[in-house]
């Protein structure tokens, strides 16, 4: 152990002089040691592991649901209908659902912006594959477009994020609900209140974006795609 006799202080390691007054250092100098201590390589994975085997395990259930509900499907009889198909359809919607969310996580405006249209193509094809019964451009669709708009504006108020870190996003999803009143002159849809209020809230949330941030929503097109 060195130590510095004017500064009554004993120095750890191998230095050649005193940290403090940089004078000479008396005794036997020590061998290097590491000050941070090891962690054992099973301690680190222990660490970093349980999220993915979380994921391993949901995964895992997942194909074990699939596999048990088409065994039981096929054993037994149910008059022809291939109800594990549905199933195994609504696992693998949930779980690219959950891509979307994963891949996006860090971005809340985008992750709503491309659940909404994930979950639209979803529901879309539900129904077409269950015999276009239309409960999805007479609900479904509508109703997500009407709760993402607010939802969306919301969220960005209560984060306080910047206007450019949403005001994109809510104004494609207002453009795209304008179709709704397509849906309802060409008689697409037999129940019209949802795509009304749905067209009605696309029409707001426009008016608002042009009057209060249209500026804002121009410079950020500008940026974007660069005009």
């Amino acid at each position: 152990m060195l130590f510095c006799h004017k500064c009554k202080i004993t120095a750890a390691g191998s230095p050649r002089r005193c940290p403090l007054c940089q004078g000479e250092l008396s005794g036997e100098a020590e061998t290097a040691k590491n000050v941070f201590p090891e962690i054992p390589l099973r301690a680190i994975f222990n660490r970093t592991v349980p999220g993915k085997r979380l994921i391993s395990f949901i995964a895992f259930g997942t194909i074990a649901v699939a596999v048990i509900s088409a065994a039981l499907n096929i054993a037994i009889p149910s008059g022809g209908i291939w109800w594990s198909l549905f199933v195994i359809a609504g696992l693998a919607s949930l779980w690219l659902s959950f891509l979307v969310v994963n891949n996006q996580w860090w971005n809340i405006p985008k992750i709503i912006f491309l659940q909404l249209l994930v979950l639209s193509a979803m529901v879309l094809l539900w129904d077409v594959f269950t015999g276009f019964y239309k409960w999805s451009l007479n609900f479904v669709i509508p109703i997500l477009f009407s709760c993402s708009m607010p939802a969306l504006a919301t969220f960005a108020k209560i984060r306080k994020l910047k206007v450019e870190d949403y005001i994109i996003f809510l104004g494609i999803i207002s453009v795209i609900s304008i179709f709704s009143l397509l849906l309802i002159l060409f008689r697409v849809v037999t129940i019209v209140y949802p795509a009304v209020i749905c067209f009605a809230l696309s029409l707001i949330s426009l008016a608002f974006l042009l009057v209060f941030e249209g500026k804002s929503l121009w410079e950020e097109l500008q940026r974007r795609m660069h005009l």
